[in-house]
């Protein structure tokens, strides 16, 4: 397995946490990785790799496409398993909340203008690439904007740990109250499903929220809900896509899990910018969304890296094993390298039927 996290504060462990920190603790041996933003770590038992890819959508990219292309892995049956933090949709859910993911939805990709430009009846100045103005039916080319995961081996993850009991906190209690008339920020933190909108952008603010949801609803035909916004997945799946087109990867093996460290707009009475402002200085649900990042995550990890000679060949939440080719390893190789099988180069089909 590989897990991606985006970004660590100071030092591997012992300081001011990120979200390889706490990863980090349990993956014991470090690797150099020059063509990374960081070194990796490598647990020797559990078979895991930790990649920390930078922040933001084109960081993330160079970072899964230099780990793909590194001669020293074998990714071609690996699993990978985002555990990053997240902005949430105050009508999705509260912050120090965790989401299996279906969808990512980019939010860069398109037209844009300045919406004081737009025209007068123009929810927003972003359109559709080949479309003529905003939410534009019927939808055009999904290529650029939709990145849908294996739909079964999210489901899967999400049944897994639905019942982990997400701890509560008055911060989180204190944070959650402002959400007034917003029923869903109000609850504990839970776990749920839903899509994501990823871009390269921090954006925040009620009409930005706005968009998201219908832009999310648009590209996906109203699948799944938005319940997160981050900005590097977009750059995981697209370099997964194209790693499988190489023969290095598997896209279907993609998960994605993110973690409510912030709500994506301010509760009523305070301004976007001034709200946005005070984030950046510290995101108020911080830590409580790193310790669900790792709980949950480490649920998947565990159970799929303890039972691998069935996962190898058999995705979960899939009946049939997937056709394996030829093993690769070879004598001499490093024991991170691995000596698993995959289906035919360049497949990129996957089941995506949600329950």
């Amino acid at each position: 397995m590989v897990v991606v996290t985006a970004f660590e504060i100071g030092a591997d462990t012992g300081d001011r946490p990120g979200e390889y920190q706490a990863w980090a603790k349990v993956t014991p041996q470090i690797l150099p990785f020059d063509a990374g933003y960081r070194h990796l770590r490598f647990d020797p038992v559990k078979r895991t790799l930790l990649l920390s890819t930078g922040i933001g959508t084109s960081r993330a990219a160079a970072s899964v496409m230099a780990l793909g292309l590194d001669p020293r892995f074998d990714l071609r049956h690996a699993y990978w398993l985002v555990a990053a933090i997240a902005g949430v949709d105050p009508n999705a859910a509260s912050v120090g909340s965790a989401a299996w993911i279906g969808d990512v939805v980019d939010t860069d990709y398109g037209y844009l203008v300045d919406p004081r430009e737009a025209p007068k009846d123009w929810p927003t100045g972003m359109f559709p690439r080949d479309r003529a103005a905003p939410y534009q039916a019927p939808r055009g080319d999904t290529q650029y904007n939709l990145f849908a995961l294996d739909k079964p081996l999210r489901d899967w993850a999400f049944g897994l740990t639905r019942t982990i009991t997400l701890p509560d906190s008055p911060t989180l209690q204190q944070i959650r109250a402002a959400y007034i008339g917003f029923a869903a920020a109000q609850t504990p933190p839970r776990i749920l499903t839903g899509a994501e909108a990823s871009g390269q952008g921090f954006w925040h603010g009620a009409l930005l929220t706005e968009h998201a949801e219908r832009w999310v609803a648009y590209w996906t035909d109203n699948r799944e809900p938005f319940v997160m916004t981050a900005m590097e997945d977009t750059g995981v799946a697209a370099s997964l896509n194209r790693l499988a087109t190489a023969g290095r990867a598997d896209r279907c093996r993609l998960l994605v899990l993110r973690t409510a460290s912030n709500y994506s707009m301010p509760p009523a009475g305070q301004d976007a910018a001034g709200n946005l402002l005070a984030e950046s200085h510290g995101l108020s649900a911080l830590q409580a969304s790193l310790d669900a990042a790792f709980t949950v995550g480490s649920k998947v990890v565990d159970t799929i890296t303890a039972d691998w000679p069935r996962y190898r060949d058999q995705i979960p939440g899939h009946a049939a094993a997937r056709p394996a080719a030829r093993p690769v390893s070879q004598e001499g190789d490093p024991p991170w390298a691995g000596s698993s099988t995959t289906g035919a180069k360049g497949e990129l089909s996957c089941a995506t039927s949600s329950r």
